[in-house]
């Protein structure tokens, strides 16, 4: 049933308050007509009012009319249609199915469908999800109670190494304070390495890190595989910090880090060059990145966003917060925090599932020589590695027997960063070199020069193939695909043909099958070779 509407509300209350008055025995036709005249209605329709009240147990309710219902075969050829009220009507009406008006069979499908389900069979999931209804933001709770995390890609140009790219950010903030504890900046998609320096940086308080950090409770991230991959579990679960992993498109859920991804946005992104979401004039090619001389360089991008962390939570006040800084509400927070014990974070993270042995050249691992001082002192001792996802410059080193700490090994055989870029440089060049060799092969211009184009038409017919070739390239396709052309076979140093190469002579047939046969005409006798003389020959000298 319907709500009721506030011009119902009040006619049950006038209603309500004449059967009282009827009930008293003090009703006067004056009561009617005064509540006649303030809903501007006739004294009859007042009486109709107090007569529907009478029979729905003293409550009035509007009259409602026979709602007409959507059958099976509409809700099916509205889903065919994709939520298209006016097509669905259409093929109904075509098949004899449809015994309603369109505005009848539109007031019908609103009447039983949501707007949201109506917008899902147009657009989809995402369509309708912009008719949800969410409720107020988390309780934000005290300091390092809940952290949220989540990636978000720079809206802007950044210049890395030579190319236009579009940075990752992965943060790490407070939902006490909004405070950002943590971030990393990558310059592609980011992977599990980023989430894990992320957390490190987070954890860790004092000088370049701020007051902010510590080990939080739990952290809420989505259900995004690096988040959940077996190197993230690891480290979250060595520091003891629960990972909650919320449903797949539920923003409302982290509402902090959400809010901290537009401050980026709004606040950073919009004032550098290269902004992605800058109006632009209307014109038909995509936008493309600008010069890369015009961009920020990769550490400039970086030290922006440092800047910007350290302004947000030092300086930026938050309405939500009482309008304090993200610092004030950490201060004004006497919470306990707690701190990785030592060598945590080294154990954190990831382990080299086999073991190694130190040399009098170190530790060797994937055709890298790791070596230092301390390593003097334990030659021969069996080591297992830790080491941080994607970095290769330093590893962890741990007794293999007794899981005693020994020590940090550096790379030294690691290329300079002159030499890495040659080779890069080298490889661009041989992979440009070969794109250009690629392009000039025969049988790819023969397959394009061959490729089959139909005719447009308005009338239902066969495709009409095009002729696409020209006689010259045809004839230069051939030539590729080493088709012999009769035209181009020479026909020098070919012998005179011998007199019996033209048979003038009418042909014989056997003496079995002459008979009873008409004498031949002298069109038949003629052969397409002959000679005009060989042909008077013939008229004369019959045979």
């Amino acid at each position: 049933m319907p709500p009721q509407r506030p011009v119902d509300e009040e006619r049950a209350a006038s209603v309500a308050h004449l059967l009282a008055l009827e009930a008293d025995g003090i009703l006067t036709t004056q009561d009617k007509d005064t509540v006649a005249q303030a809903h501007g209605r006739t004294r009859k329709s007042v009486e109709r009012w107090m007569t529907r009240a009478r029979e729905n147990g003293g409550h009035y309710q509007r009259k409602q009319r026979d709602a007409t219902q959507v059958t099976e075969r509409m809700e099916n050829e509205l889903i065919r249609c994709c939520g298209n009220i006016a097509a669905a009507h259409r093929a109904l009406t075509a098949d004899g199915a449809m015994p309603l008006s369109y505005s009848a069979f539109h007031q019908a499908v609103t009447r039983a469908y949501t707007p949201s389900f109506l917008a899902g069979l147009r657009g989809g999931e995402k369509a309708r999800r912009r008719y949800d209804l969410y409720g107020s933001s988390r309780q934000r709770g005290r300091r390092n109670d809940a952290w949220e995390a989540d990636h978000k890609e720079a809206d802007v140009w950044v210049n890395v190494n030579g190319t236009a790219r579009k940075p990752w950010l992965t943060l790490f903030v407070n939902c006490s304070n909004t405070g950002i504890c943590g971030w990393a900046v990558t310059p592609h998609t980011p992977s599990s390495q980023a989430i894990i320096v992320a957390i490190h940086s987070s954890v860790r308080r004092g000088g370049p890190h701020g007051p902010f950090g510590g080990i939080p409770k739990l952290i809420r991230v989505d259900r995004g595989a690096d988040f959940l991959s077996k190197a993230v579990a690891h480290t979250l679960q060595t520091l003891d910090v629960r990972r909650v992993e919320l449903p797949p498109r539920r923003p409302d859920l982290k509402p902090y880090v959400e809010s901290t991804n537009a401050a980026f946005k709004i606040m950073l992104f919009s004032g550098l060059p290269g902004y992605t979401h800058c109006p632009e004039p209307d014109t038909v090619a995509p936008p493309t990145p600008p010069p890369v001389e015009d961009l920020l360089t990769f550490e400039e991008f970086t030290d922006r966003v440092r800047k910007f962390v350290h302004e947000r939570n030092h300086q930026h006040r938050i309405r939500s917060l009482g309008n304090r800084t993200p610092l004030q509400a950490w201060k004004a927070d006497r919470t306990v925090i707690h701190d990785p014990p030592p060598g945590a974070l080294r154990r954190s993270l990831p382990l080299v599932r086999r073991t190694f042995t130190i040399t009098n050249t170190g530790i060797r691992w994937t055709g890298r020589a790791y070596l230092e001082t301390w390593m003097r002192d334990h030659i021969g001792t069996r080591v297992r590695l830790r080491h941080l996802p994607g970095h290769f410059d330093t590893v962890e080193a741990y007794d293999a027997d007794t899981d005693h700490y020994l020590g940090i090994a550096r790379w030294t055989n690691a290329a300079g960063p002159s030499l890495i870029r040659r080779v890069k440089q080298a490889n661009r060049d041989d992979a440009a070199r070969l794109k250009e060799a690629l392009k000039k092969r025969p049988v790819i211009i023969a397959e394009r020069l061959a490729a089959e184009r139909f005719a447009a038409t308005t009338t239902p017919a066969p495709p009409q193939p095009l002729n696409t070739l020209t006689t010259e390239q045809a004839r230069r396709q051939l030539q590729h695909s080493h088709a012999p052309d009769p035209r181009d076979t020479p026909t020098e140093n070919l012998p005179e043909p011998s007199p019996s190469w033209t048979n003038t002579r009418r042909p014989q047939l056997p003496p079995a099958h002459n008979e009873n046969l008409p004498t031949p005409t002298n069109s038949w006798l003629t052969h397409p070779t002959a000679t005009p003389d060989a042909e008077q020959q013939e008229q004369e000298d019959p045979p």
